[in-house]
């Protein structure tokens, strides 16, 4: 018994921001902020910014509701998987779940933006091991919450820049188990617990649980782009050779989105070519976990998939944790 995507959705907020719609919120030492500078360096054009008003939870039941309104049957479980929550207490799970009116049993899974991959395991294995014919995995990110367009100097400017490039976004994806070869056929993930400095909003835990200025996003994005390119290729070939596939039969490679030049890097890196690669950092920005489903949904709604082509879903997050998932079509 397999177990496959039935169905997945995505919710974008709001109209797409351009670089100068964002560029004229920015101020650094009291001046203006290039408005080409992000195209040039990290090659976006647009994002979507939830409102104030519109809660994380907001995301994920919009596109729980679209998924749900072709899906008659009940629900037998939720899990809210995403780097950005309600609030600290009580899981963000329990505010889609009333939401939504669903009667099932919910948790959340937060890790960075690899949550919903890690969902996707957990959610597998419940369905393999329990007697439950369907999971939910609902994720809504705002990670514009975390930016700060005030900045006091070129140092603090190049601590918060890949902040700039955050998108928000909704997903709802339907599990369910099937009898025909098709599904997830690997799954496999690995922590690099030491790095976890790279790549940080430190405020709101027990580090730092009453100082508002750190709730805005800090990283050393030269430095974790390093460490990935050290360890993806290695990883990618150990979970291949588990498989039993080579990367030659995978077809398409959905992954996490950070910059616009990543997939050329990643194609010259890996030695394929870079049509195998689904590319939307340019028009969508970094939408932490939501970033690989956003990629897949776009895989199968605009290319030639075939029956039996396998996809791997790459997840490269803080902390640092990396995911391969591959699936059977």
């Amino acid at each position: 018994m397999g177990v496959f995507i039935k169905n997945i959705e995505v919710y974008l907020p709001g109209e797409p921001i351009t670089n100068a719609m964002l560029a004229n919120k920015v101020s650094v030492r009291g001046t203006t902020f290039p408005a080409d500078l992000l195209q040039k360096t990290m090659g976006s054009k647009h994002r979507h910014h939830a409102s104030q008003g519109e809660q994380v939870s907001d995301l994920a039941v919009n596109a729980a509701q679209t998924l749900l309104q072709k899906y008659k049957k009940p629900i037998d479980l939720l899990i809210f998987a995403s780097a950005s929550a309600d609030l600290i207490e009580p899981a963000t799970c329990n505010i889609v779940h009333q939401k939504l009116g669903l009667q099932c049993p919910a948790f959340d899974v937060k890790n960075a933006c690899n949550s919903v991959l890690n969902a996707l395991e957990i959610g597998r294995s419940f369905l393999q091991t329990s007697e439950i014919s369907n999971v939910l995995i609902v994720s809504g990110e705002k990670p514009s919450d975390s930016i700060t367009y005030t900045l006091c100097s070129t140092e603090e400017m190049r601590e918060r820049f890949a902040a700039f490039s955050f998108g928000d976004a909704g997903m709802a994806l339907l599990l369910e188990n099937t009898s025909q070869e098709k599904g997830f056929v690997f799954q496999k993930n690995r922590t690099f617990g030491k790095y976890w400095p790279l790549s940080t909003i430190k405020g709101g835990g027990s580090m730092f649980p009453h100082d508002a200025s750190q709730l805005v996003f800090s990283g050393q994005t030269y430095q974790l782009k390093g460490v990935f390119d050290e360890i993806t290729k290695p990883f990618m070939e150990e979970c291949l050779d588990e498989a039993g596939l080579h990367l030659n039969d995978i077809r398409y490679i959905c992954t996490h989105q950070v910059s616009a030049g990543m997939y050329a890097d990643m194609a010259k890196y890996l030695g394929i070519p870079l049509e195998r690669f689904v590319p939307l950092f340019e028009e969508f920005g970094n939408t932490a976990s939501v970033s690989v489903p956003l990629a897949y949904h776009h895989l199968i709604h605009t290319k030639e998939v075939k029956q039996g082509d396998y996809v791997m879903l790459l997840g490269l997050a803080a902390g640092v944790n990396i995911s391969v998932q591959i699936l059977k079509m």
